[in-house]
This record gives C-alpha cells, sequence and structure tokens, in this order.
C-alpha cells in the first residue's frame, strides 16, 4: 500500500474529516440561526407592516375612491419612511409612487413581492437595494404595491453570510490539513512501535520501542511495551535455563536412584537389604515428587489470579506456625523465637499464605547452621502494611544474588549440594504478587562472621 493511501486511512485523518465535518455543520447551523434572527425576522416584520399599510390603503379607496388613495400614497411616498408605494391603472400604467414601473403585474388575488430596485446612495452613487411587500387590484381595478426597502439590514445579512460560508472553507480546510499533519506524525511514531514488534518476533528480544520524553500517550504506551518486553525477556531467560537447572538437579537423585537399584539388584538375595534399598529408592522418588509438585504449585500461583480471597487473622496463623516449627528447630539443634504483634489480618488465601510463611522458615532452618538463631516476628509498619519477617543468621546470601534467587530453579552454587529445586523463594514471591506485596531479602542475624538472611514478607492489611 503507498504512504499515501496508509495515511488516508489512519484512524487521526479519519478523526481530522470527523472534525471537518463538525465545523462545517456548525457553520450551516449558525448560518440558519443568523437567517431567521435577522433576514427571516426582517421578512416577517416587513409582511406584518406591508399587510397593515395596504389595508389602511385599501379602506381610504374605499371611503374616498380613487382620488383619496391618490392623495394618501402622494403623502405617504414623500414622507422618506421605510415603505415604498405604487399606484397604478388597471392595465399597470403608473399613476403615482416610488417606482416608474410595477415590479410585477398581480393576479386576481393580492400577493407577495420580492424584488430588487436601483437606487442611490448618500454620495449619488447608485446601488441595488432589495424590498419585499404586497401587491393587488383594488376593487374597480387600480392596482395598489407596498413594499419594505430591507436596505442595509439584507446587506449587512448578505455580507456576514459570505463571511460565515469562507471560514467554514476556510475552516474545513484547515481541519483536513491539520488532521494529515497529525496522521503523518500519529503514523510514524504507530510505525515505530510496529518495527519494535516486528522485531521482537523475529528474535530481537533487545529491542524497545522509543520513548521521545514528551510524556504524551505514545510515550506511554512505549514504557508500557518497553516493560512488557523486560519482563518476556526475563522469562524466556528463566525458561532457558530452567531445562538446565532441572536437568541439574534431576540428575543427582535420578543417579542415585538407579545406583540404589542396580546395587539391590547385583547383591545376594536378602530380604532386609532389599528392603532398605527400596526404602531409600522411595525416598528419592518422593523427592522428585516434591520438586514437580512445587512446579506445579508454582505455576497455579502465577497463572490462576482469581484465588478466593477471605480475612485471615494473621497473628493466629503466625503463632501456630512458631509453634509448630519450635519443636522441629530445637531438634536440629536451632533456637526459634516468635514474636508476633496482635491483631494483624490480611485479605488472601489462606493456604497459600500458610505455605510462604512456612517455605520462609523451613528455608531459614535449611541453611541455619547447627546452634544458630531463628526470628519470626510480625508487625504493623508505619504506611499501614504488615510486614512478616523470618531472620536467621546462617551464611546469607550476597546483595548482588538476592533478586536473582527469586526467580524459579535458581540456587546458588553454594546450595547445590543441600536437597531443593530452587523454588522455595520464588514461589512466596509469586504469593506476594499475587496479594499484591513484595517479598524483599536483606540482611539477617549477625553470626560473627556474617551477616545472615533476613526475608520480609510485605503484605497489605485488611481493611
Amino acid at each position: 500500500m503507498r504512504p499515501s493511501l496508509a495515511l488516508l486511512r489512519t484512524t487521526t485523518f479519519r478523526l481530522a474529516l470527523a472534525q471537518a465535518g463538525v465545523v462545517l455543520l456548525f457553520v450551516v447551523a449558525l448560518l440558519v440561526y443568523v437567517y431567521f434572527a435577522t433576514i427571516g425576522q426582517l421578512v416577517a416584520d416587513s409582511d406584518i407592516l406591508a399587510d397593515q399599510e395596504y389595508a389602511a390603503l385599501e379602506r381610504a379607496y374605499a371611503e374616498g375612491g380613487i382620488r383619496r388613495l391618490n392623495q394618501e400614497v402622494v403623502e405617504r411616498s414623500a414622507s422618506q419612511g421605510p415603505l415604498l408605494y405604487v399606484l397604478a391603472e388597471a392595465n399597470g400604467a403608473v399613476i403615482t409612487g416610488d417606482f416608474p414601473q410595477l415590479p410585477a403585474l398581480p393576479g386576481e388575488a393580492v400577493q407577495r413581492v420580492d424584488f430588487s430596485f436601483e437606487t442611490t446612495n448618500s454620495e449619488g452613487s447608485p446601488q441595488r437595494s432589495r424590498a419585499r411587500g404586497q401587491v393587488g387590484r383594488l376593487l374597480n381595478g387600480p392596482i395598489l404595491l407596498v413594499a419594505r426597502d430591507l436596505g442595509d439590514s439584507a446587506v449587512i445579512t448578505g455580507r456576514i453570510t459570505r463571511v460565515l460560508w469562507t471560514v467554514a472553507i476556510l475552516g474545513v480546510i484547515l481541519s483536513v490539513a491539520s488532521g494529515l499533519t497529525a496522521s503523518w506524525f500519529a503514523s510514524r511514531r504507530v510505525e515505530a512501535l510496529a518495527n519494535t514488534a516486528r522485531d521482537v518476533m523475529g528474535g530481537d528480544l533487545k529491542r524497545r520501542a522509543p520513548v521521545r520524553g514528551e510524556g504524551d500517550e505514545f510515550d506511554e504506551l512505549a514504557e508500557a511495551i518497553n516493560a512488557m518486553l523486560d519482563r518476556l525477556e526475563r522469562l524466556m531467560i528463566v525458561s532457558r535455563t530452567a531445562g538446565d537447572a532441572i536437568a541439574h538437579d534431576l540428575r543427582s537423585p535420578l543417579t542415585r536412584f538407579r545406583q540404589k537399584l542396580e546395587a539391590a539388584l547385583e547383591a545376594p538375595e536378602d530380604s532386609r537389604n532389599d528392603r532398605e534399598a527400596l526404602r531409600k529408592a522411595l525416598e528419592e522418588a518422593d523427592n522428585l515428587l516434591d520438586m514437580f509438585a512445587a512446579v506445579l504449585k508454582l505455576a497455579r500461583v502465577e497463572s490462576n489470579p482469581n484465588w478466593r480471597f477471605e480475612r485471615i487473622d494473621a497473628s493466629e496463623v503466625l503463632q501456630e506456625l512458631v509453634e509448630f516449627y519450635e519443636p522441629a528447630a530445637e531438634e536440629q539443634g536451632r533456637t526459634l523465637r516468635g514474636e508476633v504483634a496482635p491483631g494483624l489480618v490480611v485479605n488472601g488465601e489462606p493456604g497459600l499464605f500458610t505455605q510462604a510463611v512456612s517455605n520462609l522458615v523451613e528455608n531459614a532452618l535449611k541453611y541455619t547452621p547447627e546452634g544458630g538463631h531463628i526470628d519470626l516476628s510480625a508487625v504493623r509498619r508505619a504506611d499501614g502494611r504488615i510486614e512478616i519477617a523470618v531472620l536467621d543468621d546462617g551464611p546469607g546470601i550476597p546483595p548482588a544474588d538476592r533478586d536473582r534467587v527469586l526467580e524459579r530453579f535458581v540456587r546458588l552454587e553454594s546450595a547445590r549440594s543441600s536437597p531443593g529445586a530452587g523454588l522455595g523463594l520464588s514461589l512466596v514471591a509469586a504469593v506476594a504478587r499475587l496479594h499484591k506485596g513484595g517479598l524483599h531479602l536483606r540482611d539477617g542475624l549477625s553470626n560473627g562472621e556474617g551477616k545472615g538472611l533476613g526475608a520480609a514478607l510485605v503484605l497489605p492489611a485488611a481493611a
């Protein structure tokens, strides 16, 4: 398609045509109003005045005949008023009046006449003027014309009409021209966005829509598209690395699983050893199932925004979690302390809320060494939101890696030796986003050598 034809099919050009149509309709409506407010009213007044004057002269003719009528016409013509008079014989020959001849011969009935005539202005120059009135035959044949000189009013109204038509034409031209200009600029911006989309579809995930910094709707659209592309790029990177991460995490348990079964098959028959091999194989199978269950759980959280939310007494749930995990922490040689403020209520899905906090506690228990400490606290922040923090004095996470570990299947090299799939923190982050909150990692409890890890789950408080 040629650029000119493409430009004519743009929305901005159609809007410009619509604007031009509105301008034209407005001017037409204004012309109609001007006509009825000036010429229309003037014509109506002229008809009423001519009718009244014609009736008065008709009564004068009935009372005094042609002589009385002639005298009345002569006197009224000499008065220099707005009315014009002509008295003529039955054949149309003018007896007296303001015109040397009748502008029109009447029929049997009185009729309206609208005619132009030539007069002189104040400087003595000839000019055309317009009059309107009525003409008719009186009893026994004489013809009487009574009309009103529309004069300067008609001239002024005509000029106003011509000016309005000129403005209408110029308005339409300017509307179309401005529409073409706006369409050209808009089409360039849209073409840049379309080129960006085509490049991204072609595989260039680094391509971004241009932002001119003008703060208009195109910049807002470009910024939204760029944010979407950033998100898409991150998801693509995660998708590319997820396979490697899963393969790496599955290799060890699957290898152990196979080795145990192979060793059991090669060993002499022994019911006790065989059962032990089956038990260990079952443990490895359970670890694999736990990993895939975590993947499915995370997928459900991220793909389904329509969870059924309800009011959750966060203080009560957190106290129960502290009481639940305290014996496990003590058995592992760790100390778990809880400090939960009363009256904390959030809107959310109870199962996901409990799962998110449990993941934070279990993550702290996994990486905190024997003899370490874990603190769980919950408070209402100054901004009204609720912060649930789990702090430990374990090895912690370097600040440069804290954002990265919130992505799925990301595990630091120091954590490769421990069981897990790198989904615990990513699931908590997904639950936080679902509840319009966030997960923030920071320093935890000082252990003399490091600063441990602190994980803060921040959620909006219920009304």
